[in-house]
């Protein structure tokens, strides 16, 4: 499987990655059975965070939404 690497800024970031919170609470997407956490944003809503894309620089960890790397993201769309 030949995936396209994320794109990276001049300081590694990568684009709409989040700072992983305390990783307290470990759920199962209900699809792929991959390992994620929630994250609150601004809005009040809460956001998976993928723990396989979990990243540590400069002694904090990033992930990437989960929506990025779940097969089945779009069936789980809510756009309103």
């Amino acid at each position: 499987m030949n995936e396209a690497l994320p794109e990276r800024d001049l300081f590694g970031a990568r684009k709409n990655e989040y700072i992983l919170p305390n990783a307290d609470r470990i759920v199962l997407c209900q699809s792929c059975g991959a390992p994620m956490c929630f994250v609150a944003l601004p809005s009040g809503k809460k956001m998976p965070l993928s723990l396989r894309s979990a990243e540590t620089r400069d002694g904090v960890t990033y992930c990437l939404p989960h929506f990025a790397d779940c097969p089945q993201a779009k069936e789980w769309s809510t756009k309103r």
